[in-house]
């Protein structure tokens, strides 16, 4: 059997290209090589057990970097509003992506907790409305250091994106969506806010500032009511897995447990929402991904920190990412390799519904090139993983991002890959796979998972094995191309096969 090998790009040669200057790839790339971390004291607050809670965020800046005026993203954590903490090692990860690509990113706390002894129907209004209080003392505090304490920070207030991940993500959404009391009356008796201060209440020490933000990052969250999204609010940004079985894609019970007075509406019908009233939406759909967990790795955590920030990029250039104006990223799958020599690549820029004057750039991730031309090609090596490219024109902007190593998986993994020997026939395939293997172990499943070039899972089940594996695949809804079959059992990758599918 071949050694298979993963594949990752790096700059050997190229047409109009520059391996010098990547300030022109801020905010989408990791330009800074490391950052700083320092812990302030923002507020407190009274928990569900009546206890004063100081409240601290952790900002990450970029070492070295002398810009006076940053953005801010702001990322909450999650853990079902009873567990989680700032210091969670995707949230450190997120905001040490973010910094390192120029923006000043915070982790704060927020109160978490359920008093399983009172009435839920009373309760549940409060477990949303604490870190929404929490969330806006944070807010406040960066406002106030600007405005007040001399800009600690270097930031500019009016670029503050406000996210998180599930439970942190949900904070983000009600904080800057649900902005009335009508809104939050709808899940019950408002006068249950009475004791925490009301609902324009804040636990920081600064209250007299907004909580307003430039866009929401949301990564696996919801709304209880989408409809809270109204004409004119700011952008949401959101990645979410369509099998999440914790906070819901479309509609249901956080858990999967169903209260009625307090389901979800994930960020599939969030974007719906957003899209039919004109409010500027984006969702990066993750296909067959359950609620993220610490089994997804740091190149799932880069995969959607930098689908983001191509969109975030376009907020602080202040473009749409809502225009027709489109760009897709053409080329040849990279992902796997056998040992025949390596040659160099091309990669090509389509750009559609423009008004014929659009602007190109291209940038790799991290940053080693960058371009302007509809083409770029290089020779690959083993250190980039992603190449973006975004076009401008008319105040709008688009952009693609083409994956060059495994979302999944990080360097050095593929050590791995000759653990098991199978077969993938027919081979070109049309309207249906079969994937077969003889196991020398004993495995209680195996996942079947498929990759198309640009690194997005298109396809993902699981199935019973024995000695004796063999699974059937229909291929007739996959657009002809290059893919990438894999399989996997837990967070183990035991093969993985490059496949064709022809019509």
């Amino acid at each position: 059997m071949k050694k298979l090998l993963f594949f990752f790009l790096t700059l050997s040669h190229v047409f109009n290209l520059s391996a010098q200057n990547c300030s022109d790839c801020r905010y989408i790339s990791p330009v800074f090589d490391s950052v700083t971390v320092e812990t302030v004291h923002f507020g407190q607050s009274v928990t569900i057990d009546d206890d004063t809670m100081q409240l601290y965020m952790d900002i990450y800046q970029p070492y070295g970097d002398t810009l006076s005026a940053r953005p801010v993203l702001i990322f909450a954590f999650g853990g079902g509003f009873v567990q989680g903490s700032r210091e969670d090692w995707y949230v450190v990860e997120v905001c040490k992506q973010f910094a390192k690509a120029g923006y000043v990113c915070v982790s704060p706390d927020y109160r978490t907790g359920i008093d399983y002894g009172e009435i839920i129907a009373l309760q549940h209004m409060r477990i949303f409305f604490r870190p929404m209080q929490d969330m806006r003392g944070c807010i406040q505090h960066l406002k106030a250091d600007y405005s007040e304490l001399g800009n600690h920070y270097n930031i500019d207030t009016a670029k503050i994106f406000i996210g998180g991940a599930s439970a942190g993500a949900i904070t983000a959404l009600m904080t800057q969506y649900c902005d009335k009391e009508s809104e939050m009356g709808q899940m019950g008796d408002i006068g249950a806010l009475d004791d925490l201060g009301g609902f324009y209440s804040s636990s920081g020490f600064y209250p007299n500032y907004s909580w307003n933000g430039v866009a929401v990052i949301n990564v696996a969250g919801a709304l209880i009511d989408a409809d809270w999204v109204e004409a004119g609010d700011i952008p949401v940004i959101s990645a979410h897995g369509d099998a999440d079985a914790i906070v819901p894609y479309k509609y249901g019970g956080f858990g999967g447990i169903s209260f009625g007075f307090f389901d979800l509406q994930g960020s599939f019908v969030v974007d719906s929402m957003a899209t039919a009233k004109g409010v500027c939406s984006y969702l990066y759909t993750m296909a067959g991904q359950n609620h993220p967990s610490d089994t997804m790795g740091m190149e799932y955590i880069k995969s959607v920190v930098h689908r983001i920030a191509l969109r975030a990029h376009a907020v602080l250039m202040g473009r749409s990412f809502c225009c027709p104006l489109s760009v897709d990223i053409e080329g040849d799958t990279l992902h796997i390799f056998t040992d025949e020599p390596i040659v160099p690549v091309t990669l090509a820029a389509g750009v559609s519904n423009d008004n014929g004057n659009p602007a190109l750039h291209w940038c790799s991730v991290p940053c080693q090139f960058t371009g302007n031309t509809d083409e770029i090609t290089f020779t690959p090596d083993t250190s980039l993983g992603y190449v973006a490219v975004m076009v401008y024109e008319d105040g709008c902007e688009s952009s693609d991002l083409y994956i060059v190593t495994d979302t999944n998986h990080t360097a050095g993994i593929f050590e791995r890959f000759q653990g098991i020997d199978f077969s993938v026939y027919p081979q070109p395939a049309s309207s249906q796979i079969t994937v077969s293997a003889e196991l020398e172990e004993n495995y209680k499943s195996l996942a079947v998972e498929l990759y198309n070039i640009k690194g997005q899972q298109v396809f993902a089940q699981q199935f019973s094995v024995n000695k004796i594996f063999q699974a059937s695949i229909q291929t007739t809804e996959f657009p002809a191309g290059n893919y990438l079959l894999k399989l996997r059992t837990g967070n183990e990758i035991l093969g993985a096969k490059k496949i064709i599918i022809a019509r």
